[in-house]
């Protein structure tokens, strides 16, 4: 069993879009031809389906995407990642929670990954301690020296995030005790 022509394609414009440098150009074209050679290819689609996210900020288009790879093709485990990440982005929370839980069940799914992006809901959400017990989950289930770095970026965020909240929230404590004493004060 070989790569079709639609995976040849796919992997030209997945290298297209690479970090390094952006070759748009060849990404369309070579994702054009793989999803003219098989329209419900999963990778082509939810590389499409990105770009629309990320780069155009077309989300309705992405999402259609997204659920075209759910619909022909429920074992391929990065479209849940990758959906429930720009769901979250696009403040569609209940869906990503949603998709996240049906993911739970998918096997061979990298949970690592999975409990990264359960995190970044629980963050969003204000519910930093439970991101937290995420990214400690999610470092049991790293295979990736580099990974691992990046969860422990994300966890440093986060704690940041939290020293700000109990900022303001004594703040604004002293700012409510300020305004009683004045008000005796009359």
């Amino acid at each position: 069993m070989g790569l079709t022509l639609a995976d040849s394609y796919y992997l030209k414009a997945k290298a297209a879009t690479s970090d390094y440098c952006c070759d748009w150009e060849e990404a369309t074209e070579a994702l054009n031809y793989a999803l003219s050679y098989d329209e419900n290819h999963s990778g082509a689609l939810c590389l499409l389906g990105e770009i629309y996210a990320k780069n155009l900020a077309m989300p309705d288009q992405a999402f259609e995407c997204f659920d075209k790879v759910l619909a022909s093709n429920t074992t391929y485990h990065q479209v849940y990642i990758t959906y429930a990440r720009y769901l979250i982005w696009y403040d569609e929370l209940e869906r990503a929670k949603k998709l996240l839980d049906f993911a739970k069940t998918i096997k061979a799914i990298p949970m690592g990954q999975l409990y990264c992006v359960l995190a970044s809901l629980e963050e969003t959400q204000g519910t930093y301690k439970k991101g937290l017990s995420y990214l400690k989950k999610a470092k049991k289930h790293c295979y990736n020296e580099n990974y691992f770095y990046f969860i422990e970026e994300e966890e440093k965020r986060i704690k940041k995030k939290m020293k700000l909240d109990k900022k303001s929230k004594s703040t604004s404590k002293k700012s409510k005790k300020t305004k009683k004493k004045s008000k005796k004060k009359k």
